[in-house]
């Protein structure tokens, strides 16, 4: 195996690991927001159930 293909590979790798965490950290800023979405819409049901 020559340098280009040693080089070519760590940058695939590189690529591939840099996208796996940007979707992990897709995917958790997603179930942060469903959370506070969830937290305001609980909030806005319990006002207008129980009076504010």
């Amino acid at each position: 195996m020559d340098d280009e293909e040693k080089i070519a590979r760590g940058v695939a790798r590189g690529i591939a690991r840099h996208e796996a965490a940007r979707a992990d950290a897709q995917g958790r800023q997603l179930l942060g927001c469903l959370l506070l979405l969830a937290v305001f819409v609980g909030g806005f049901i319990a006002l207008v159930t129980y009076g504010g």
